[in-house]
């Protein structure tokens, strides 16, 4: 698809998806949000050292604590956003020797240490084997997306599973482009859920206004894209409204609205399914889901070696379901079109932060 037939879905996208609405809003600094506690042995999460890199390639039973960070962004509004033209694409890097290679796939602590490497070293060896390289590592680095990307700009890591805001946000930037996506048991996409204590103060999507809402990360399109643009149709602005808090990651959400610290929380839709213990379905309710959202996407960069680019992809889409632990997890061959969708709504909410610039 070329540039201007990119440019007019994306801007039909926005005609057809996009309420003005005026929005205004003001940050707020240094609120100290509650420290995790200790009594709830249901969800757990970790923490890798933001200064370095973490190598994973079996789980050592450690676990981290978790760290929540308040927000301080600010939102007006109200024009449409322009839409760039892309920079030219770099040529793909020379073939490598794969059977001298190290992969390293580098993905943000999603879940708990235990619960992910379970879920990981399967992938990993059957990676391993199907792309014949030396070797497949996991990397984790830092607790956002943000970091995944720093390290694969610099080379540090050759593949980053991430969300496709976070591949939006720097694909121009760090020269990026999809290679696959995940597909659950017939789904290639998910939802984000609003959920709030069964007995809270928040009913209702129109409660959230005057209270304490926590979102994922700030390139989470589940966890923080698709439910702020919700909420902004709503007439509803969180950073003006309400009391943000980012928690790093979707467990933390559902954690925190469990023990009552936050008066509602958006989180992935799969979060709620995956809970082992169901009756603590029971202690919250679900107040809305956002439109359905494109599946994660595996990226590299555009100047990854080719043959390893083709081999990486073709070993993921080999991948048959039942052979990984947990959901039936199977990968399809992305493209840049599919995003176009996601693309629209970020340039909409990027116009509105942009406006506060000026």
């Amino acid at each position: 698809m070329n540039i201007k037939a990119r440019v007019f879905l994306t801007l039909v996208a926005l005609c057809l998806n996009v309420f003005l609405f005026p929005v205004m809003c003001q940050s707020q600094d240094n609120v100290d949000f509650p420290n995790d506690s200790d009594n709830e042995p249901f969800l757990s999460d970790y923490d890798d050292d933001a200064a370095g890199e973490n190598y994973y390639t079996d789980y050592s039973g450690e676990e981290y604590p978790v760290d929540y960070e308040e927000d301080g962004s600010d939102y007006v509004s109200e024009e449409q956003p322009v839409v760039e033209q892309r920079p030219p694409q770099l040529a793909p890097g020379a073939p490598i020797k794969l059977e001298e290679k190290s992969i390293r796939l580098g993905r943000i602590p999603y879940r708990s240490l235990k619960e992910m490497m379970a879920q990981a070293v399967p992938l990993l060896r059957l990676l391993q084997k199907k792309t014949g390289a030396k070797e497949v590592r996991f990397v984790s680095s830092g607790k956002d997306y943000a970091s995944i990307l720093d390290s694969l700009a610099r080379g540090n890591i050759d593949f980053a599973w991430i969300g496709p805001t976070a591949y939006l946000n720097r694909r121009d930037l760090d020269k990026l482009m999809p290679v696959a996506k995940a597909k659950f048991g017939s789904e290639t996409a998910y939802r984000g859920v609003f959920i709030a204590p069964a007995k809270g103060k928040v009913q209702g999507l129109e409660d959230i206004k005057g209270c304490k809402i926590g979102f994922v990360d700030r390139e989470s399109t589940s966890g923080y894209i698709y439910p702020l643009y919700l909420l902004l149709q709503l007439g509803i602005n969180p950073h003006k409204d309400s009391t943000v808090y980012f928690m790093k990651n979707h467990d933390n959400v559902l954690r925190a609205v469990l023990a009552g610290k936050l008066d509602a929380g958006v989180c992935l839709e799969n979060t709620l399914n995956s809970l082992k213990d169901k009756s603590l379905l029971n202690k919250i309710i679900v107040l809305g889901k956002t439109n359905e959202i494109p599946s994660d996407v595996i990226v590299c960069r555009q100047d990854c070696p080719i043959n390893l680019r083709e081999r990486f992809l073709e070993a993921l889409t080999q991948i048959k379901a039942g052979e990984l632990p947990g959901p039936p997890l199977t990968f399809m061959p992305a493209f840049d079109e599919e995003f176009e969708s996601v693309n629209a709504i970020m340039c909409f909410i990027d116009s509105l932060k942009n406006k506060t610039k000026k």
